[in-house]
């Protein structure tokens, strides 16, 4: 029979795109109950059979975009690394981690199903000759002026090869790749990059994490480090795990801080004094010049002013759209206010179910009336990004409101009036429902507020 797959979407895909599969029966589609098949399997499980009744051409179209959307999604708790591991072990020496749903290589097999007459069951019969795979992240790679199909170029500028390419980060060359993070040498905010890791993502560059602190344009300390297990990575090669094929890396002033491999990377180490921004680059060897297989992300160290205390020195993380995370570091005012919900009911009072003339009867002033119970306190905050560029920021803020899933953390209380500051993370909803966007003129500095509430009910004190 002739039976082929006319258009397949391969190579690194976004769940956010279209993924298309086109395939053409020129043999059976005149059966009775005639159906084409798409079965699809992840680590050889099958997650669903799709069927479609031949279109116009005798052909069919089969889009797994809304199935792959259900596969894959960042983790929620990177943002430690280099203090500890994703399922909170305390542990310095690893600084990376793999991911557990953050990539999936999903494969495809095609076939078809008929009847032998009108009245009959039919009979499914799938074709290894059609077996194809994608391997797909929780992201878009489509641009404003993309048309379909994208092709396997469609990931080609975050696999790490070459001097040009990026981590899978939503931060835009303003003229280069400027990540803002907070550092007082007390509060420390915390930033994670992800990547693409190993051959048969086509990212085979990624040994070596290089470290440069400045001050201006003094060089202070470098250093680097390994992509390899005992530092919680997996060394580029063919035939990695889908775990092993994005990782994170916690590369804030936290993560730095925190993180026993070099102490030289540190921020407070001695040879750091004054620093103002570190680059961070990824190479295929420990000598970074002429090794380099991506950009240089600037880490710009914001003006830390009074708002970044102890008890209010807030980061916001969230799902990107690239299929990583990002971070944002909130230097600027933050204001806390609550909303409770109660339920009201009415008492008498007194101890008429108790008095028989001694005790004798008494309702004394605070008894009976309006009582309530069942207080559900939810917290909000108003939290600012402080005086920065909007060049740097607006790329931010924009994939910030956008994303599906946000968390904040910090050394705070996190919108309670306690005497204990936490330095955990927390999940959160962004509240506002627009936002103006601001463009750079001339450099002017701006700044950014949001509204974000504790997802959480606070606990009852």
């Amino acid at each position: 029979m002739a039976y082929t797959v006319e258009q397949s979407t391969t190579n690194v895909q976004g769940a956010g795109d279209e993924l298309i599969y086109v395939v053409k029966d020129t043999t059976n589609t005149g059966e009775p109950k005639y159906r084409y098949v798409c079965r699809i399997q992840v680590g050889g499980v099958t997650i669903i059979r799709m069927k479609q009744l031949p279109n116009n051409s005798n052909a069919a179209v089969f889009n797994i975009q809304d199935i792959a959307r259900t596969l894959v999604y960042p983790d929620e708790n990177p943002y430690n690394l280099g203090s500890s591991t994703l399922d909170g072990t305390l542990d310095t020496t690893q600084i990376f981690a793999l991911n557990t749903t953050a990539l999936k290589e999903v494969s495809l097999r095609f076939g078809y199903e008929y009847a032998a007459s009108d009245e009959s069951t039919p009979s499914e019969t799938l074709l290894p000759a059609t077996d194809t795979e994608v391997t797909i992240v929780n992201g878009s790679f489509m641009e404003p002026g993309d048309s379909y199909p994208l092709g396997v170029q469609a990931a080609s500028q975050y696999k790490l090869t070459a001097l040009t390419k990026q981590f899978m980060s939503d931060v835009v060359p303003t003229p280069m790749y400027t990540y803002p993070v907070a550092d007082d040498g007390t509060n420390r905010s915390r930033a994670v990059l992800c990547f693409l890791n190993g051959n048969d993502v086509g990212s085979t560059g990624s040994s070596y994490v290089h470290v440069s602190y400045y001050n201006g344009t003094t060089a202070l300390n470098t250093g680097y480090f390994t992509n390899d297990t005992a530092q919680g990575g997996k060394a580029p090669a063919a035939s990695l795990t889908d775990a092993q094929s994005l990782l994170y890396l916690g590369i804030g002033p936290f993560n730095l801080a925190s993180q026993s491999i070099d102490a030289d990377l540190k921020p407070s180490a001695a040879g750091n004094d004054g620093w103002t921004h570190y680059d961070v680059q990824m190479a295929s060897s420990t000598t970074l010049a002429g090794n380099a297989t991506s950009d240089v992300y600037r880490f710009q160290k914001l003006d830390c002013n009074k708002f970044w205390r102890s008890d209010a020195s807030y980061t916001l993380h969230w799902w990107n759209s690239k299929g990583g995370v990002d971070s944002l570091p909130c230097t600027g005012k933050s204001v806390r206010s609550d909303e409770m919900e109660r339920t009201e009911y009415r008492t008498k009072g007194g101890n008429g179910l108790d008095a028989d003339g001694s005790p004798a009867y008494s309702n004394p002033s605070y008894q009976g009336g309006k009582r309530t119970s069942r207080v559900r306190t939810t917290t909000n905050l108003r939290l600012s990004v402080h005086m920065a560029s909007p060049d740097v920021l607006t790329p931010l803020v924009e994939s910030l409101m956008r994303s599906e899933r946000v968390y904040m953390s910090g050394n705070g209380k996190f919108g309670l009036g306690t005497f204990r500051n936490g330095s955990g993370l927390v999940q959160v909803v962004m509240r506002d429902s627009s936002v103006e966007y601001l463009e750079g003129v001339n450099d002017q500095a701006v700044t950014y507020a949001f509204n974000v509430e504790i997802s959480r009910y606070a606990p009852y004190t």
